[in-house]
C-alpha cells in the first residue's frame, strides 16, 4: 500500500481529512470502514468529522468519495467539498474546478478573503430537490414543506429536501440543543417513517439576512457545521418565502460563518455555499497504521499556523454575533 498523503482541513470547524487518491488506491474494500473509523476517532485516531478521498485527473476535474466518521458513505459534505476543492485550486493555480461524486458534479471556485485574512471557497451544489426519487418521509405526499409530522417532532413543522443527501429542516423561534439531539436521534431510530435516514437542522432567524443553523448529522451527530445542512436550510427559507432566492444570507454555525444563496437553473434552485476552507496541517501516513490496534501518533507534517490564527479571529467575531442574537455560549 502506498503512503497516504493527508491534509487536515476544516470548513466552519467541520474537521475533514482530504486524502489523495481513490479509496481503492489505498485499502481493500473489507478494510475501508475500519481505516476511516480509526482515522476519525478523536481518542485513538487523529480525529475528524469525515474523510474525502479525491482522485485528481489534472484536467480541471476530479472524482471524490466521502465517508462519515463511522465509515458509512455519504453523497455530500458541503464544508468538506470546499476544502477538497481548495486543495485542487491551489495545486493547479486555478480559479475553478469540477468535482464529481457519484452521479453529481460540484463546481468549485475561489472566493474573496475575509477581512481577517481567511481563505474562502464557493461550491455550487446540485439543485435542491423537493421531489426526490427516494422518499425522505414515508407515506406522505411530496413536496413536504412546513408541515407538522408527529414522527419527527410533537410540535415542530418540518420540510424535506434532498441536497442530494436527505435533510429535514425546521424553522424555530428559540434554539434548544437537547431538543435537536432528541429529534435527530428519533429520526435515526425510526426507519419506518424515515427509510433512508436524514440530517436534521434547526434554523433560528437572528436578524434580517442572517440565520443560525445547527444540524444533527446522520452518522455523525452534532458537528460544529454541516455544509449541506446550511444549503438545505437556505433552500427551505426561500421555499417558505422567508428570503429571496438570490439574497446572500449569512449562515452562522457554532463553528463559524458562511454565506449561501440560490441560483435559478433549469427551473430549479442551485445552492451556492461560500465560506472558509482552512488547511490545518499536511502529513504522510502509512495506511497499515489504520488497520492496527494501537493509537495513532502524529509524527512530522507541516502545520499551517497563519491560516489557523486568521480563522481564530473570524471565529471569535462569529461567537460575538451569535451571543448578541441570544444563542447561549453553552450551545456554541
Amino acid at each position: 500500500m502506498s503512503q497516504l498523503s493527508i491534509a487536515k482541513t476544516h470548513g466552519s470547524r467541520n474537521d475533514i481529512f482530504v486524502i489523495d487518491g481513490s479509496p481503492d488506491d489505498h485499502f481493500a474494500s473489507a478494510d475501508l470502514v475500519r481505516a476511516v473509523t480509526k482515522l476519525c476517532d478523536r481518542r485513538t485516531g487523529l480525529g475528524s468529522d469525515g474523510v474525502y478521498f479525491v482522485a485528481d485527473h489534472g484536467d480541471g476535474t476530479a472524482d471524490a468519495w466521502f465517508f462519515n466518521p463511522d465509515g458509512s458513505p455519504a453523497l455530500l459534505c458541503g464544508n468538506g467539498m470546499r476544502c477538497a476543492g481548495r486543495l485542487l485550486l491551489d495545486r493547479h493555480n486555478a480559479d475553478g474546478y469540477v468535482v464529481n461524486t457519484g452521479p453529481y458534479s460540484f463546481s468549485i471556485r475561489s472566493a474573496d478573503f475575509t477581512p481577517q485574512g481567511v481563505r474562502q471557497v464557493a461550491v455550487e451544489l446540485p439543485p435542491a430537490n423537493f421531489l426526490p426519487h427516494d422518499a425522505i418521509v414515508a407515506g406522505v405526499a411530496s413536496p413536504f414543506i412546513g408541515q407538522p409530522l408527529p414522527a419527527f417532532h410533537p410540535t415542530r413543522a418540518v420540510s424535506a429536501v434532498a441536497m442530494p443527501n436527505s435533510h429535514l429542516v425546521s424553522i424555530v423561534d428559540t434554539y434548544d440543543e437537547a431538543d435537536l439531539v432528541a429529534t435527530g436521534t428519533r429520526v435515526a431510530d425510526t426507519p419506518g417513517a424515515f427509510p433512508i435516514g436524514a440530517n436534521v437542522s434547526f434554523v433560528l432567524p437572528v436578524s434580517d439576512g442572517e440565520v443560525f443553523v445547527r444540524t444533527f448529522e446522520r452518522g455523525a451527530g452534532l458537528t460544529p457545521s454541516c455544509g449541506s445542512g446550511n444549503s438545505a436550510s437556505r433552500a427551505v427559507l426561500s421555499r417558505l418565502g422567508l428570503a429571496d432566492p438570490d439574497q446572500r444570507v449569512v449562515v452562522r454555525n457554532a463553528g463559524g460563518p458562511a454565506r449561501s444563496w440560490l441560483q435559478e437553473r433549469d427551473g430549479g434552485w442551485q445552492p451556492v455555499l461560500e465560506g472558509n476552507a482552512t488547511i490545518v496541517y499536511r502529513m504522510e501516513l502509512d495506511p497499515s497504521a489504520l488497520l492496527g490496534d494501537g493509537p495513532l501518533d502524529m509524527v512530522g507534517g507541516t502545520a499551517y499556523s497563519a491560516e489557523i490564527a486568521a480563522f481564530d479571529l473570524l471565529y471569535k467575531d462569529n461567537l460575538k454575533a451569535l451571543q448578541a442574537a441570544g444563542v447561549s455560549p453553552a450551545q456554541i
